[in-house]
């Protein structure tokens, strides 16, 4: 992987900052709750990502792919749970200002264990960047690392432009058109991982 630090990177930001159900929902949720709020939600997707990272880079991605019954679990879990935070995200819009409409730490931490895509690509970027002749630990650490720096790179960008979004429209109606809008993508991306 060390040999190959330069394709590694280039994947890991094509893949951490293309749309999909994290950088979509966090979109959605800066939209919603503002950046600031957003804050834990972006830490429990790091630390999320970190664990999944990790034990595929531990040798449970090889199980993942084994199991069709673990790998139709996972597709229906993050499916569900996408469909839970479109459903919250679309109903803190709808409620009054008073509302914490804050996310947590846990409902972040879910959303990539529970994702497709990010399964996918975590097992794709270890099976093809990795190097089986070196050792393990510190590939492990360049593999975790960089994959966390990409998700709070682009994950925060999203949900920053996200925020931005009520700076720009003032209409209540309109921003609830824009968060549907929103809500479709991160459901429909979502879907379309679950089916390929």
């Amino acid at each position: 992987m060390l040999d190959n630090i330069f394709p590694f990177i280039l994947f890991v930001i094509a893949m951490t900052g293309t749309p999909g159900p994290g950088n979509l929902t966090m979109m959605a949720i800066g939209q919603t709750s503002g950046f600031s709020s957003s804050i834990p939600f972006l830490m429990g997707t790091a630390v999320g990502c970190v664990l999944l990272d990790s034990l595929v880079a531990c040798g449970l991605g090889e199980v993942i792919i084994a199991s069709p019954v673990i790998a139709t679990f996972l597709r229906v879990g993050g499916f569900l749970y996408i469909l839970y935070l479109a459903g919250k995200i679309l109903l803190l819009q709808l409620t009054s200002k008073k509302v914490d409409k804050r996310f947590s730490f846990f409902e972040g931490f879910l959303i990539h264990p529970l994702s497709p895509k990010s399964w996918a690509m975590a097992i794709v970027a270890f099976s093809q960047f990795m190097n089986p002749e070196q050792a393990l630990a510190p590939q492990i650490v360049v593999f975790v690392t960089t994959f966390l720096v990409g998700l709070l790179v682009f994950h925060s960008s999203w949900c920053a432009a996200g925020a931005l979004i009520p700076r720009l429209v003032s209409s209540g109606r309109i921003l609830f058109c824009i968060n549907c809008v929103m809500v479709v993508l991160m459901v429909g991306a979502t879907g379309y991982a679950m089916l390929a």
